[in-house]
């Protein structure tokens, strides 16, 4: 009977070993494009959600007392949280604002866009036309969304690193109605429950609606400017004022 010679034997298992190894690459290729696929899917069904969360907030948002609940979608991908301090609005000579955001975000690892990647989902230029990548904090058509949603790229967002995320987050709106200016500033006011483990709700309370007239010198102008994170910026100056009307709108964002 013959013998199988010892070359032939490491050879076998050389080829196996090889075989093995390309299957495991293929294996992981397949895995990472699944996961990815996975991921922006996920990605599609938490943008679709806050969407539908924001046009609720705009319609709802000036009945104080209005309580909206939404189970949050559980996507095994990413994660929400809220962030405090993302927006800061100033009325020049007449207050400061500052608001919070819903963030739901992406590991690097599942699905990445660039750092400079920025997407308006939700929002557009300050006179309201739609744009995909410019946005701006202060709008002056009250067609405009006041609730914007923008999805940015690779980040850091409350010591995370994300591949992608989505921030929703209220804009300031102005109505000129000279000799009157009215301003409207809706705020996030984010209650953060550290000891949460997971966030199986999102809960929005409108707790009230404040206006307060100031009388200005026949003709004044008035300067109201934004900014917020991912770097977003701008400000709006409206003239031939007596008097300017501030609507500041409290919302309490938090999970459960």
């Amino acid at each position: 009977m013959p013998r199988v010679g010892q070359s032939n034997i490491i050879g076998t298992v050389i080829l196996i070993t090889a075989v093995l190894a390309i299957s495991a690459v293929f294996l992981m290729y397949a895995m990472g494009n699944f996961n990815r696929a996975a991921a922006s899917a996920a990605l599609s069904q938490v943008e679709s959600f806050l969407t539908n969360v924001a046009d609720d907030v705009e319609a709802s948002m000036y009945v104080p007392g209005t309580v909206l609940v939404y189970p949050v979608p559980s996507t095994g991908y990413g994660s929400f949280n809220l962030i405090n301090g993302y927006c800061n609005y100033t009325i020049k000579g007449y207050g400061n604002f500052t608001s919070g955001a819903v963030v739901y975000g992406i590991p690097p690892g599942l699905l990445s866009y660039p750092v400079n990647f920025i997407n308006v989902i939700r929002g557009g230029y300050g006179n309201g036309l739609p744009s995909t990548t410019i946005d701006n904090p202060i709008v002056n058509n009250s067609a405009a969304p006041l609730v914007s949603i923008v999805q940015f790229g690779y980040g850091k967002v409350l010591n995370v690193n994300y591949g992608t995320y989505l921030v929703v987050f209220p804009r300031v709106m102005i109505v000129e109605n000279q000799p009157t200016a009215y301003v409207y500033v809706p705020v996030f006011n984010t209650v953060v429950n550290p000891s949460l483990s997971s966030r199986g709700t999102l809960i929005i309370n409108v707790t009230s609606v404040k206006s307060t007239i100031v009388s200005l010198p026949s003709g004044s102008s008035v300067t109201v400017s934004g900014l917020c994170g991912g770097g977003l910026g701008g400000l709006i100056t409206v003239g031939n004022l007596n008097s300017i009307d501030i609507i500041v709108i409290n919302m309490t964002v938090t999970y459960r």
